[in-house]
C-alpha cells in the first residue's frame, strides 16, 4: 500500500477470502458422458457469441472505408513492430500461462533469447503491413468455470466461458495496449478489466458511502443494472467504428478486423 500497489493488496484480499472448490461435477444437463458434455457447452457457446449478429453489408462497407483510406494516407511508422516493442511485452507477460491447443507457454518466449524477439518483431511487421492474420492467432480453446461457489454444478448456465489465445495472440495484445493506451483509455469510473484497478475498490466505496448515510440515520436507495453477458453480445460494426473515431492507426484496425 505504501507504494502505491492497491491491485497487489486488493488481489490478495480477494486469496484470502475466497475459498475455491476444486469439485467437478460429472453430470452437465442431465448428460453425463465426457463427449456429450463437451458438445453440450460446445453449443451453447456457438449460441452465445453468434447471438448478435452483424450486418454483412455493413462489415464489408467497413472495410472497403478502411481499405480506402489506407490508399489516401501514409501510414507513416504504424506497422512497424520493433524489437524493443516485444521486449516491453514480453516483460509483462505472466509465467506458466498455456494457449490450451499447441502446447504453447508464455515461459517458452518470456526465457528465449533476443533473436527470437527481432524474429517476433519481422514477424508481426509483416502481417500487420499486409492486413493477414494466421490461423493460430485467431484460435482459441474455451474452458467452463463455475461462476460460484454455491451455485449448481450440474446446470450449464453456472458456469461462464474463458478463453485460452494463442501465446502469440496476447503478445500482439500486450504491444497495442503499450503503444495506444493513450488513444484506447478507459473511463475514470472504470474499476474492472484494469491495471492497478479492481471491482473489490468500487465496492468498498458503496459499501462506507451506505454505513456513512446508515449512521447518519438517511435513507439510502441504491439501483443496480445487470447487462447480462454484455462482453460476450458486442456488436462488431459499431466497435471498429468506435476504434476509427479514436483514430487508432488504420493498419491496426484492419489486423484487428481481419482476425
Amino acid at each position: 500500500m505504501f507504494e502505491n500497489n492497491s491491485r497487489d493488496f486488493w488481489h490478495e484480499t480477494k486469496k484470502l477470502t475466497s475459498k475455491r472448490s476444486k469439485s467437478v461435477s460429472t453430470v452437465i444437463d442431465n448428460v453425463t458422458e465426457c463427449d456429450a458434455i463437451a458438445d453440450r457447452f460446445a453449443n451453447k457457446y456457438d449460441e452465445l457469441y453468434t447471438s448478435v449478429a452483424y450486418d454483412e453489408n455493413e462489415m464489408e462497407r467497413l472495410q472497403k472505408d478502411i481499405e480506402d483510406k489506407l490508399r489516401d494516407s501514409s501510414c507513416k511508422d504504424d506497422y512497424i513492430i520493433t524489437a524493443c516493442d516485444v521486449i516491453k511485452a514480453v516483460n509483462s507477460l505472466q509465467h506458466s500461462k498455456r494457449d490450451g491447443f499447441y502446447g504453447l507457454s508464455s515461459d517458452h518466449i518470456l526465457y528465449a533469447c533476443d533473436d527470437l524477439y527481432v524474429h517476433i518483431a519481422i514477424l508481426f511487421s509483416s502481417l500487420v503491413s499486409h492486413g493477414v492474420v494466421t490461423d493460430d492467432l485467431a484460435f482459441s480453446t474455451m474452458i467452463p468455470i463455475p461462476k460460484g461457489n454455491n451455485s449448481s454444478r450440474t446446470v450449464s448456465d453456472n458456469y461462464r466461458a474463458i478463453s485460452l489465445g494463442s501465446v502469440f495472440g496476447k503478445l500482439f495484445d500486450r504491444i497495442l495496449l503499450n503503444r495506444y493506451i493513450d488513444i484506447l483509455d478507459t473511463s475514470n469510473l472504470q474499476f474492472g478489466f484494469k491495471k492497478k484497478h479492481s471491482t473489490a475498490m468500487c465496492s468498498l466505496v458503496l459499501k462506507e458511502t451506505i454505513d456513512y448515510y446508515r449512521a447518519n440515520r438517511s435513507t439510502t436507495y441504491s439501483v443496480m443494472l445487470d447487462a447480462t453477458k454484455a462482453f460476450d453480445r458486442v456488436q462488431y460494426c459499431k466497435l471498429f467504428r468506435k476504434l476509427i473515431d479514436r483514430n487508432l492507426p488504420l493498419v491496426i484496425i484492419r489486423f484487428l478486423l481481419n482476425m
